[in-house]
């Protein structure tokens, strides 16, 4: 689910008339974070922003940039 939320926010994005540069730097890093659980014995919080949040901030080793806080957030609302 989360994969498709920002497969759809990249797609939007990408064919925006103004493209984002940071917000598609921001969403392909995202992903590129998501790839590294192990679906089968983690489950993401696709509903909560705060656990979203500090599950990928223990995946990337550090905190989140604002920019990946502010998709977190937008990703939760989607």
């Amino acid at each position: 689910m989360i994969h498709t939320k920002l497969l759809l926010l990249e797609y939007n994005t990408v064919n925006k008339t103004g493209i984002n540069q940071w917000k598609l730097v921001t969403i392909r890093n995202i992903r590129n974070l998501l790839f590294n659980i192990d679906l089968t014995a983690e489950i993401i919080p696709a509903n909560d922003a705060n656990k979203l949040n500090d599950l990928l901030s223990t995946l990337k080793g550090k905190k989140l940039t604002t920019e990946e806080e502010k998709l977190v957030k937008e990703l939760v609302v989607i």
